[in-house]
C-alpha cells in the first residue's frame, strides 16, 4: 500500500513536469515558425556638416550587403532614399530646405532581399538668418583712422579676434581709382593699405562649426580715413605746467622732443594735488584736425584711464590754466597697454597756437605720465572720405 503511494506522487510530479514544458515550448514555437530574423549590416559612421538652412550627411559604408539607405529627421516624418548599390565608402547625402535648427536623424540601410539593419543615430544642425544676425565684425583699436600722407599708406590696428571668424575681405579705391579686394587673416594685428584713396569698407567670414559647408558673411562695415600731415614740433615750448608737472627726471619738455621712449611725469617726491597739465606754445596759428599721444612706453601700471586736451588761437596769460580763452577739445581714453599712437580728435577741424594737455583726476594712482604727444594738420582740401 505504501509503494503504491509513493507511485502515484511520482506519477502526477511526471505529469505536471510534462505540462509545464508543454507550456514553455508554446511560447517559443510561434517565433520558431517563423524563422530566424535577418539584419542588413548597419553604416559604419556619419559626419554631420552644417550648412546655412542645408546639412550634409557623410555616410561611412564598410559592408559590400548595403543596397539602399533610407534617412529619417523631424520623428520620422521626413525621410530621403539613397541607393548604395552594395558599394564601400563614403557617400555624401545633401539635405536641402532644412530650416535652421538642431536634428537627430536615424539612419536604416536595406540589403538586395529587403532586409534592414537597426537604426544608426546621428545629430547635426543648419544655420540661418538667427546665426547670420549674431555675427559681428571685428573692431579696429584706433577709432579714427590716419593716413601718412608722406608715407602714402596707412594703418589698421585690429582689435581682439572674434569666435568663429576665419577671415576677413577688405575692400578700398585706390588712387588709380581702382577697387582693390585684399583677403586678410582672421588673426592679424595690423594691415597695412597703400596709394588708398578712401572707401574702405571690409567683412568677416565665418563658419559655424569646424567642419561647416558654407561660410558666413558678416555685414560691411565702413573705416573712415583722415588725411592728415604731422605739425612741424620744432618751434614747440612748454609755457605752462601745474606744479606736480615739475619733474626734475621726466620734466614736460619730454611729452615734446619727439622720443616716446623720454616720458613725461608729474612730480612724486612729494607726491602733488590733481589737476596735472602742461600747456605747449605752437608758434603760429595753425589747423588741428587731431592729436595723437603715446602712453608711457616703460611703465603703464599708474597711467591714467583719460585726459582732456583744451586749445586756444590767443591767451591773455598763455601761462594760465584757467585763462579765459581756452576751449575744450575733448576728454579721450588712453590705453596704458598698446604701443600704438592713440588718436583724439574733435569733429571739426580747429584752429589754434595753444593747447593744454590736461588730468583731472586718476584712478590708478596719484600720477600723470605720457610718452609724446603730437598733433596733425589736414592734409589739402580734404580731410576726410
Amino acid at each position: 500500500m505504501k509503494f503504491n503511494k509513493i507511485y502515484f506522487v511520482l506519477l502526477m510530479l511526471l505529469v505536471v513536469a510534462s505540462q509545464s514544458c508543454s507550456d514553455m515550448n508554446d511560447l517559443t514555437d510561434k517565433y520558431l515558425d517563423e524563422g530566424e530574423i535577418t539584419y542588413a549590416a548597419k553604416v559604419d559612421s556619419v559626419g554631420v556638416r552644417a550648412g546655412e538652412n542645408r546639412i550634409q550627411l557623410d555616410v561611412y559604408v564598410k559592408a559590400q550587403r548595403v543596397e539602399n539607405l533610407r534617412v529619417y529627421w523631424n520623428n520620422y516624418e521626413d525621410s530621403v532614399d539613397v541607393e548604395i548599390g552594395g558599394k564601400t565608402g563614403v557617400f555624401p547625402i545633401m539635405l536641402d530646405g532644412m530650416p535652421e535648427s538642431g536634428y537627430l536623424f536615424q539612419l536604416v540601410s536595406f540589403d538586395k532581399f529587403g532586409n534592414r539593419s537597426l537604426e544608426f543615430e546621428a545629430t547635426g544642425s543648419s544655420y540661418g538668418e538667427s546665426y547670420k544676425n549674431s555675427l559681428s565684425n571685428r573692431t579696429y583699436i584706433t577709432e579714427f583712422t590716419h593716413y601718412d600722407v608722406e608715407g602714402d599708406s596707412m594703418v589698421i590696428y585690429w582689435g581682439g579676434t572674434v569666435r568663429g571668424a576665419v577671415g576677413m575681405e577688405l575692400q578700398y579705391t585706390d588712387t588709380s581709382d581702382k577697387t582693390v579686394r585684399m583677403e586678410v587673416p582672421a588673426d592679424a594685428t595690423t594691415t597695412t593699405l597703400y596709394n588708398l584713396k578712401g572707401n574702405i569698407s571690409y567683412n568677416s567670414r565665418f563658419l559655424p562649426e569646424e567642419n561647416a559647408i558654407d561660410t558666413f558673411i558678416s555685414t560691411s562695415k565702413s573705416i573712415p580715413v583722415y588725411y592728415e600731415r604731422p605739425i612741424d614740433k620744432s618751434n614747440w615750448k612748454i609755457v605752462g605746467f601745474s606744479s606736480a608737472s615739475a619733474s626734475p627726471e621726466w620734466p614736460a619738455t619730454n611729452a615734446i622732443d619727439g622720443d616716446i621712449n623720454t616720458p613725461w611725469h608729474t612730480e612724486h617726491n612729494p607726491t602733488a594735488p590733481f589737476p596735472h597739465y602742461f600747456i605747449v606754445d605752437m608758434g603760429e596759428v595753425v589747423d588741428i584736425s587731431s592729436f595723437e599721444v603715446y602712453r608711457r612706453m616703460d611703465d603703464s601700471g599708474g597711467a591714467q584711464p583719460t585726459h582732456q586736451i583744451f586749445y586756444a588761437e590767443s591767451l591773455t596769460d598763455p601761462t594760465d590754466a584757467d585763462d579765459a580763452g581756452w576751449m575744450n577739445y575733448g576728454i579721450y581714453n588712453l590705453d596704458n597697454v598698446v604701443d600704438i599712437p592713440q588718436f583724439s580728435r574733435a569733429a571739426n577741424v580747429v584752429k589754434a597756437r595753444y593747447f593744454m594737455y590736461y588730468v583731472a583726476s586718476n584712478s590708478r594712482s596719484s600720477y600723470a605720465y605720457i610718452g609724446e604727444i603730437g598733433a596733425y594738420s589736414p592734409a589739402g582740401d580734404g580731410l576726410s572720405h
